[in-house]
């Protein structure tokens, strides 16, 4: 069964009632961004988006519209939050897409984690993660592909959405999951959340061009160690790139066209 969007209110008002971390939530029928009601929000507070129009990722990139067929939610938190509170999400949102697919299908797709912010199955993008810290609070978004069909003919190719691998979910019910997850990876600590983002890497042993403030590096990936950033195994030696200044190269970047779904 899908819930139609004005059901989503009582029962996401139900879920938070027993939530340590967010007890509020809000549902926006049709938002430009999650993270732009979540400024405005006080901590604790959950934000859901039937619709999200122009929503954006990671170093300004921007995230396409997907209509109603995708699931944007923003978790605010307190701004001294522990470093690892996106990682914490991430792994949150791909165990949430698995639980909600078992449920309803029986089987689930293999989420996996590549560093640091994106969900990928079968090698192409289910969603993403954008932590932003603005004025008292953390505010952490999340967008996952659930009923898309098809993308723009310049993200086929690295883009995927759970019915495109073959389940069938109701958003509100991934929504749900994805909050009860969220709430108990925000009590693990950073060993925990270190080892299950290991146990999701998507990037370990493979060779990756990654751009960095001091230009392109580009290497085997020996280890991605969520605390510190990339280790690569360069022709000039292993190096650590941060978290911060990391980003996997794109082919389309060099061109300006490398929107995220």
């Amino acid at each position: 069964m899908t819930r139609p969007l004005d059901a989503w209110p009582d029962v996401l008002e139900a879920l938070c009632a027993s939530n340590a971390h967010f007890t509020r939530v809000q549902v926006i029928r049709s938002t430009a961004s999650t993270q732009d009601i979540a400024r405005d929000a006080d901590v604790g507070c959950v934000i859901v988006a039937g619709r999200q129009t122009a929503g954006r990722g990671r170093q300004g990139r921007a995230w396409v519209d997907t209509g109603d067929a995708g699931l944007a939610v923003s978790f605010t938190a307190p701004r001294d939050a522990h470093a690892w509170v996106s990682l914490a999400v991430a792994i949150a949102a791909a165990e949430a897409s698995e639980d909600v697919c078992i449920d309803t299908c029986g089987a689930a797709p293999i989420v996996q984690l590549k560093f640091p912010n994106d969900l990928v199955v079968a090698g192409r993008k289910l969603g993403g993660i954008l932590a932003e810290r603005t004025g008292g609070k953390t505010i952490i978004g999340v967008g996952i592909n659930c009923a898309q069909r098809a993308f723009p003919a310049a993200l086929m190719q690295r883009a995927t959405s759970l019915s495109l691998q073959g389940f069938v979910v109701d958003r509100c019910d991934l929504a749900c999951r994805l909050i009860a997850r969220v709430d108990q990876w925000l009590h693990a600590g950073a060993d925990s959340v270190a080892s299950a983002f290991r146990g999701r890497d998507a990037l370990r042993g493979r060779a990756m061009r990654f751009v960095t403030a001091a230009g392109m590096v580009e290497g085997v990936v020996i280890d991605v160690d969520p605390m510190r950033g990339i280790v690569v195994r360069t022709s000039r030696g292993d190096r650590v790139l941060p978290p911060e200044q990391t980003s996997v190269f794109v082919e389309e970047d060099r061109y300006g066209s490398a929107q995220t779904p």
